[in-house]
């Protein structure tokens, strides 16, 4: 199966429909309850007492408590909706008749038409005008060449980016990189990096910033600030704090900042989640985990167990997954070999998240492998269909063969031949997301 497009609806999501203000609630909650190491020493200038709660998943770990638990509850008279996406339409509709008092979250694992957050970024929006501002959800810390909608980041020192090449398929140290595959440590310089919203829809709002890392030395340290409050020190309790993913929680309301600063070793981070607050008026979140040069084989490379605690954590409502692009920057591509790889990280999906709705988006055209993308978009495809997902064909919906070349002869398309341009990404999103909601029925 796979979705029928629906042109007439281009503009049917972008409208607002509703506004949403968010009352505050405590907050310093521990962000899992499943096996923890050690909590993180912490010490604080003009704040909370040493020991400040704090969570800690270790890496060896599978449990763990999701930011939302449990699915969106049924809604009035049954649901009305079937197929792959059935799940994710019935949270949305929770939302709209006022009855889901949780998030409903989409993770989108991608490459780099993701990373950007042009695509990405305009389908979360008018998922949340509609459905209400659940936040900008996962952010990169301490990532130079970043972009992100509705906040601004600042990186100022030295920093290294861990894997190297985080696209790659082989597995790497311990593979342990947090929910978006990744990790940030400032090495030389002043060593900061910041956060700052600037979505003014979250001017009022409560919010909570939950904060990803790993030691990788005993004697690491770090200092982390939100908004106005205290500049807290958080340093590594010996060798059993060293490789294990940890999360802290803070809350600040409105459009504010969140900065770490390295004090002393390497302390890696992997990225921050920013969302509202969902127990007084529950929205959309849209994770946006796309990766420059990523394929099929990039997620599967990561520690299995590790990313399992960081998805559960996120209870998502929806996968996306977005590859197969790059596969065709192989010299001789491998069809069966990318179909395989395609059904193993949608298992993995479904072993994480079994309830989740499963939404597979094919390979955009490349004017430099015209002829590569049809067979690697046919086993995609014929991969969903056997996975039981959703698929949609952006190489049909914008053209087929060539397309990515008038895309570009009409300034849709970059100069490269490969992605798109800011108004394309727009455009797309606006395809895709009226083919995404053509089967949601109010």
């Amino acid at each position: 199966m796979h979705f029928r497009l629906a042109r007439s609806a281009f503009l049917l999501m972008v409208l607002p429909l509703s506004s949403c203000t968010t009352a505050p609630r405590p907050h310093d909650t521990p962000a899992g309850s499943g096996p923890v190491a050690p909590a993180a020493t912490a010490t604080t200038q003009g704040g909370p007492p040493a020991g400040t709660p704090s969570s800690a998943v270790s890496v060896a770990a599978t449990g763990g408590t999701p930011t939302g638990t449990g699915r969106a509850p049924a809604t009035d008279g049954g649901s009305p909706h079937s197929g792959p996406l059935a799940a994710f339409y019935d949270a949305l509709r929770s939302l709209e008749q006022g009855t889901g008092k949780r998030h409903v979250r989409v993770l989108w694992l991608g490459d780099s038409h993701a990373q950007a957050d042009f695509w990405t970024g305009f389908i979360r929006s008018a998922l949340q005008k509609r459905f209400g501002n659940g936040g900008p959800g996962f952010v990169h810390l301490g990532f130079k060449s970043y972009r992100h909608d509705g906040l601004e980041t600042e990186v100022k020192g030295g920093w290294r980016m861990r894997p190297k090449m985080p696209s790659t398929v082989d597995p790497w140290g311990d593979g342990a990189f947090g929910l978006g595959g990744i990790l940030h440590a400032g090495f030389s310089g002043a060593r900061r990096a910041s956060i700052t919203l600037t979505d003014d829809r979250l001017a009022d709002r409560k919010l909570t910033w939950d904060l990803c890392y790993k030691h990788g030395l005993p004697h690491d340290r770090f200092r982390l600030q939100v908004g106005d409050g205290p500049r807290e020190t958080f340093e590594a309790a010996g060798k059993e704090a060293v490789g294990q993913l940890r999360h802290l929680q803070r809350s600040a309301v409105g459009l504010t900042t969140l900065e770490v600063a390295t004090t002393n070793g390497r302390p890696d981070f992997c990225g921050v989640v920013i969302e509202t607050d969902p127990s007084d008026h529950p929205g959309v979140v849209l994770d946006n985990l796309g990766i420059n040069g990523a394929r099929y084989g990039t997620a599967l490379a990561w520690n299995e167990t590790a990313w399992t605690q960081e998805v559960r954590r996120r209870a998502p409502d929806l996968f996306v997954f977005e590859y197969g692009g790059n596969e065709a920057s192989d010299g001789i591509i491998k069809p069966q070999e990318y179909r395989k790889q395609a059904l193993e990280l949608f298992a993995r999906a479904r072993r994480i998240a079994p309830a989740a709705a499963c939404l597979v988006v094919g390979p955009a055209d490349r004017a430099d492998a015209e002829s590569k993308i049809p067979p690697i978009r046919n086993v995609i495809r014929e991969a969903a269909a056997e996975a039981d997902c959703q698929f949609w064909d952006t190489y049909e919906v914008m053209g087929g063969r060539g397309s990515l070349r008038k895309w570009r002869d009409d300034d849709r398309a970059a100069p490269d031949g490969v992605h798109l341009r800011p108004q394309g990404y727009a455009e797309l999103g606006a395809l895709l997301l009226a083919d995404l909601m053509a089967g949601y029925r109010p």
